[in-house]
């Protein structure tokens, strides 16, 4: 972006969150409309924030994080979501907003930034200085490895 204005900040108003959802449907495709402000409602009692990069006004970028403390990990900015618009990928709007989190969480005193990367990201990951690490994460439906529960 030349010559254009560019904000970073958080979305907090129900209709800011609601007209952010389009973007978060790029990346979070289970998502729908009717549930989308009651799930980040949800997240975001357990600490979770969600960050717009506007250029020009039109948001085109978006972060979720939460700050959080594990034994493996201390003290972290856990990024969850991170996505650009794909009409603006490329223009260095997600590498922008990395940055403003990266001063945010300096500020709170949190030493580093952690995110599970997909496969098709590592590489902008990597060129933004992200290293990376050999944990896969997983999962399993608690069903499947429990066993069937009989009912009460």
């Amino acid at each position: 972006m030349s010559g254009g204005t560019m904000e970073v900040r958080e979305l907090t108003g129900d209709a800011e969150i609601e007209a952010a959802f389009p973007l978060m449907h790029e990346l979070r495709e289970r998502l729908q409309p009717a549930t989308f402000l009651d799930e980040i409602r949800r997240q975001q009692a357990e600490g979770y924030h969600l960050y717009g990069l506007f250029a020009d006004e039109e948001l085109v970028s978006l972060a979720g994080v939460r700050r959080t403390h594990t034994l493996a990990r201390g003290e972290h900015l856990f990024v969850d979501d991170l996505v650009t618009a794909k009409a603006y990928q490329r223009n260095g709007f997600g590498r922008a907003l990395l940055r403003e989190l990266a001063r945010g969480a300096f500020l709170q005193g949190i030493p580093r930034i952690y995110l599970d990367s997909r496969a098709a990201a590592k590489g902008f990951y990597e060129a933004v200085g992200f290293t990376m690490h050999t944990s896969i994460p997983c999962w399993i439906e608690v069903e499947k490895l429990a066993g069937t529960i009989p009912q009460p």
